[in-house]
């Protein structure tokens, strides 16, 4: 017997509609319709969810009589299903810092000052109240998976990790959260981080990182998190070549120590924007490095254009990684939120496919096809940087689904809709309704 099925749905490049069959918390099959397709229309939702056969209330639990071969049944009605959205790089314990932490500048310099001396202030309670709300919210958006750079210093110590390690737990019901134990103030400087990072993993860590660029021996940095990876047989995540000054670019560093170490397809790095400056002859030679390394590169666009050029006073760069070049050239690449609401992006909600748009519009990426790599870099690619196994729309894996109010690829990347269902393990687990009305004159 089904647990749940979504009927009549549009899926990411296949053409007509389809029925999903989920048993046991995985996708027990995809085929044609067989089933009457109701036109699609603004309200996709019924009292109970979306169209079901059962009184399932809007938890998706199950509470009358099935039939004879499916417990719920959605219907879709032509509306795009598509995998769990994957947040690659977020930042939990710095966000919605903008309430006590007011920019003046806006530069990369007072954003590391002023948060800095922010996180002295930081508490256990403050930290979780400020992530819990952020999680909710990204469930709700249909972010599934999620990695979340956790500070950890001298200032901090293990303070972030304490407060985010019973948040991994406490909301696994609707989101899979990878807690990536980050070095953000250097390393090399201070003999107690090295330390203080295998304490972190020690303490459960999922993926070690750091940002060498900030460091006065990048090189040495980057060695050192290698060893940590060897050390607990971890994957590697970098902040890497960020900041849009003349030094030389550290990728090579990590490709060489990738390859040396057997790395390859467990290192992600995050913004790149210096590769937006290199001529196409330059950027297709480190493409080819990155791929034969298997080394996945995330796009962070509404970071990345908040932050870079600053010094520019006309004709300004945008500095957002060349990810779909990139891409043509066969490395794993992806986009990601990082920051909401705090120094390093006052901007922003979480919303996964804003980013996506917001991506589109600056890398001119206009056409269908080109949707469809915004939103694989938003779902399947971002998986695969945080080596996520059993993702996506395929029989056998997980059923975590997002049935969104759109109905191509092209009008989810362009409109980012408000109403969405989203489904954990094929267990509904959020719900988005967009009520609109109008009052209208009488005399019109």
């Amino acid at each position: 017997m089904l647990d749940l099925a979504i009927v009549n749905a549009a899926l990411p490049s296949r053409q007509g509609y389809w029925d999903i069959g989920i048993v046991d918390e995985k996708i027990a099959y995809i085929r044609p319709a067989t089933s009457s397709l109701h036109p699609p229309s603004q309200d996709l939702s019924t009292e109970s969810g979306l169209h079901s056969n059962d009184s399932s209330p809007s938890n998706g639990q199950p509470n009358g009589q099935p039939n004879d071969s499916v417990q719920t049944t959605l219907d879709a009605r032509g509306h795009l299903v598509i995998p769990g959205l994957a947040d690659a790089h977020f930042h939990l314990d710095k966000v919605s810092l903008l309430r006590r932490c007011v920019p003046k500048r806006g530069d990369f310099k007072e954003a590391m000052e002023v948060t800095l001396a922010a996180k002295r202030e930081f508490t256990l309670p403050d930290i979780q109240a400020r992530a819990s709300r952020h999680i909710e919210q990204a469930i709700a958006f249909g972010t599934s998976f999620m990695r979340s750079h956790v500070e950890v210093d001298p200032t901090i110590r293990l303070l972030a990790l304490e407060a985010l390690l019973p948040l991994r737990d406490r909301y696994a019901w609707g989101i899979d959260i990878q807690l990536a134990v980050f070095a953000q103030e250097g390393i090399t400087h201070d003999s107690e981080i090295p330390d203080l990072l295998r304490q972190a993993m020690a303490a459960g860590g999922d993926v070690i990182g750091s940002a060498p660029y900030v460091d006065a021996s990048p090189a040495e940095n980057i060695r050192t998190i290698f060893d940590i990876a060897e050390e607990f047989d971890c994957d590697v995540d970098f902040h890497l070549d960020f900041l849009d000054d003349d030094k030389p670019l550290l990728a090579p560093v990590v490709i060489e120590e990738t390859q040396r170490r057997g790395w390859q397809g467990r290192v992600c790095l995050g913004h790149m924007t210096k590769l937006a400056a290199l001529s196409p002859e330059e950027l297709q030679a480190i493409a080819k490095q990155l791929a034969e390394a298997g080394i996945s590169v995330l796009a962070l666009p509404a970071s990345d254009l908040y932050m870079m050029a600053r010094q520019d006073s006309h004709n300004v760069r945008r500095g957002v990684a060349p990810v779909h070049t990139l891409a043509a050239h066969g490395v794993n690449v992806g986009l990601a939120t990082n920051n909401v609401q705090n120094l390093f992006t006052p901007f922003g909600d979480g919303d996964l496919l804003k980013i996506c748009t917001l991506l589109a519009q600056v890398l001119h990426l206009g056409n269908v096809s080109q949707h469809h790599l915004c939103l694989e870099m938003a779902t399947q690619s971002a998986a695969q940087a945080m080596g996520i196994k059993h993702y996506g729309l395929t029989v056998g894996h997980s059923a975590d689904l997002v049935i969104l109010g759109a109905e191509t690829v092209s009008e989810a990347v362009g409109s980012a809709p408000i109403e969405r269902t989203i489904l954990k393990k094929g267990r509904i687990v959020a719900q988005n309704k967009l009520e609109r009305q109008f009052f209208v004159p009488s005399e019109a």
